[in-house]
């Protein structure tokens, strides 16, 4: 949209006001492509095959659609009854327009269309209340869905011709109940849109805001949609559905019920509990002869005592045989808490695998209802002999530097987290070393003034030195049409709830977000820069707070947003070593994390496809993406799969953008 309105401001104007997506082809075929053919003088074909690509989204930077949602769906074979909370269906929005009048944004009515429409993607059939089934089909659960938060920020100082930005932020939940009633699934989600809108001097109306609300809609829905559809429960109780063969059926000729009966409500559990595997390497795998150690804390919040309370575990008999099994914690008076920690060495395995290990709590001496067990995924490796120690310092020797290349006006920041003040965070292994040798590639093989790079690792990377960093050193360092790069190596916390991503420093804790350096402060500071180019590298170890459990029953998995629609403008290039809720790996082999292993290898030359001497932005991605998703896999049994977002393709303005200069 943005390179469109480059050409004629108006076609952004026919977006906000709503015009139909036919409407809006005609209009590109009628200004549009004649334009281009007088300017570029193009020949009929290669114009529509730009138009085209204008359609599809500039330089391939965005797949999103501009109306109504994508045509991608999963159509599961279930039956299902969709019921819209009235907070869906009445959904309004009061502001004040452009003559300070109070004004009502009713979107219930679009909100419906389009969370029908998305989740009837998900599922083989979706129903309401007042819908006859065929023949004696009856739904095979239920989907309820509430519309939570509801916010427009939206300011207008004078009534005059402007343009103000608008913010639309809606969040909801879908949950998924089995046909008896029991909830099998939850997923909060939140969405924002943001744009211009419009005003007039002799208008009190507020233009483009009614299409912000449909997009923020549409995309809420389209959240909807994927979670449901791709949710591990609900596939599951699709498969059953199929083993137990041909739909349910009522009664004959009696009545269809398709509002299910509200089960009993279950008392929520007294108990509840907290638990972590940790290795001796801290690297995320486990080796053969390794130590392992469990840790569980289990709180009673109950007026009860919690009688014979024990800890059981389940999983890959490699990874469990050796820890004590079950656990006994004993009794538990109301309001107190006990910490149990097993320890014992693995067997040597012979070759890599993928493990499992499952923790549940157990109370069988009271009344309190079970516990959802938490889930550690992790990889299972030979132990290595102790003469490979191959690789362990290749990338450590700084390339060269070429002489007479500098960079003057790039600036550049390192930063490496491996250790915590919080004794029991685990640390990173790599993380400081990692900041500490990039750093000086940024210096050498970059050409950045070594004055211009800064080093932040361990103790000297709190939440403050990062502020002052980011928000205070870097625009300092700053120069209109200069570059900043930066690199982070270390912990990062999801929310659960916003899938949003918080850098934790030294004094950072999983627990306590607060003191976590959010990266969409990180973005802001970075796109607030009068810079041409700001490129971040990001090796992180992601985590969810303590004692959270996803609705499907793992401990891991949220998918992590990186972007929001500000990264997006083809300014910032965020590099990460993970695409979604993945192991991050310590690459034992090379003495540093996966993805900086190959981000520093493809800075001294390995990624130099055309062999110009120079390592660009795209070359760079392309050459660590391909090395640790395969090492991933080879090494370690499971994936780990880098990201660049916003997405890099060779059309876009920070591909050949020079990261390194090797000859």
């Amino acid at each position: 949209m943005r390179c469109l309105h480059r050409l004629h401001p108006a076609f952004t104007v026919a977006l906000q006001r709503g015009i139909r997506y036919n409407l809006y082809v005609w209009a590109l075929s009628t200004f549009l492509a004649p334009l281009l053919v007088r300017t570029l003088r193009m020949n009929r074909v290669t114009t529509w095959l730009l138009l085209l690509t204008a359609l599809t989204g500039c330089s391939g930077l965005t797949s999103r659609p501009w109306f109504g949602g994508d045509s991608r769906g999963y159509w599961l074979p279930l039956t299902v009854n969709l019921q819209l909370d009235p907070t869906v269906t009445s959904a309004a929005f009061d502001y004040t327009n452009a003559c300070q009048q109070p004004v009502t944004l009713a979107f219930g009515e679009r909100l419906t269309q389009s969370v029908t429409r998305e989740v009837g993607k998900a599922f083989e059939h979706v129903i309401d209340g007042q819908t006859k089934l065929i023949g004696k089909e009856v739904p095979d659960g239920t989907v309820k869905v509430d519309l939570g938060l509801k916010d427009l920020q939206l300011f207008i100082p004078r009534h005059e011709t402007n343009s103000y930005t608008a913010v639309v932020v809606l969040g909801g939940t879908a949950t998924y109940l089995d046909g008896s009633g029991t909830a099998l699934y939850t997923k909060s989600i939140k969405t924002e849109a943001r744009g211009n809108v419009e005003t007039e001097r002799d208008s009190c109306e507020v233009r483009g805001l009614d299409g912000l609300v449909i997009q923020a809609a549409a995309t809420l829905a389209q959240g909807f949609k994927t979670h449901l559809g791709s949710s591990s429960q609900v596939r599951q109780a699709a498969v059953d559905r199929k083993q137990r063969g041909g739909p349910k059926t009522a009664i004959a000729d009696a009545p269809i019920q398709t509002q299910p009966i509200a089960p009993t409500p279950a008392q929520p559990s007294a108990l509840s509990f907290r638990a972590m595997l940790r290795d001796e390497s801290q690297d995320n795998v486990l080796e053969g002869t390794e130590r392992v150690t469990v840790d569980v804390e289990v709180n009673n919040a109950g007026p009860d005592v919690a009688r014979g309370v024990v800890v059981a575990l389940k999983g890959t008999p490699a990874l469990i045989q050796m820890l004590q099994n079950p656990i006994p914690v004993g009794d538990l008076q109301p309001g107190e808490s006990k910490h149990v920690t097993v320890s014992g060495n693995l067997p040597q395995v012979p070759a890599v695998q993928q493990a499992e290990l499952i923790v549940s709590v157990e109370a069988p001496g009271g009344s309190t209802s079970p516990l959802r067990p938490k889930k550690f995924l992790v990889a299972l490796r030979p132990a290595k002999p102790e003469s490979v120690e191959v690789l362990s310092v290749d990338v450590d020797q700084v390339p060269t530097p070429v002489r007479g290349y500098e960079r003057k006006k790039a600036v550049a920041l390192a930063i490496g987290v491996g250790s915590f003040r919080e004794p029991n965070m685990p640390g990173i292994k790599y993380a400081a070393r990692d900041a500490e040798v990039m750093a000086n590639y940024f210096k050498a093989v970059g050409g950045i003034p070594a004055k211009r790079v800064k080093l932040l690792t361990d103790e000297h990377a709190l939440k403050d030195d990062l502020v002052e960093a980011f928000e205070d050193w870097l625009p300092q360092q700053a120069e209109a049409g200069g570059v900043v790069l930066v690199f982070f190596s270390g912990r990062a916390q999801v929310d659960p709830a916003t899938g949003s991503v918080v850098l934790l420093p030294h004094e950072g804790n999983v627990g306590a977000p607060l003191k976590g350096f959010s990266l969409r402060r990180l973005q802001a500071a970075l796109t607030n820069l009068p810079v041409q180019h700001a490129v971040v590298l990001l090796d992180v170890t992601l985590a969810l707070p303590p004692g959270v459990v996803l609705p499907d029953g793992r401990a891991d998995g949220i998918d992590p947003v990186w972007g929001t629609p500000e990264v997006f403008d083809g300014k910032l290039v965020q590099m990460i070593g993970v695409s979604r809720s993945q192991l991050t790996h310590q690459y034992e082999q090379g003495k540093h994390g996966l993805f900086t292993y190959f981000l520093l290898k493809g800075l001294a030359g390995a990624a130099d496809r055309d062999h110009n001497g120079i390592v660009a932005v795209g070359e760079l991605f392309e050459y660590a993406q391909r090395q640790v998703s395969t090492t991933a896999k080879a090494d370690f049994g499971n994936e780990q799969d880098p990201a660049c977002v916003p997405a890099l393709v060779p059309t876009a303005k920070a591909w050949n953008l020079p990261l390194a200069r090797v000859k």
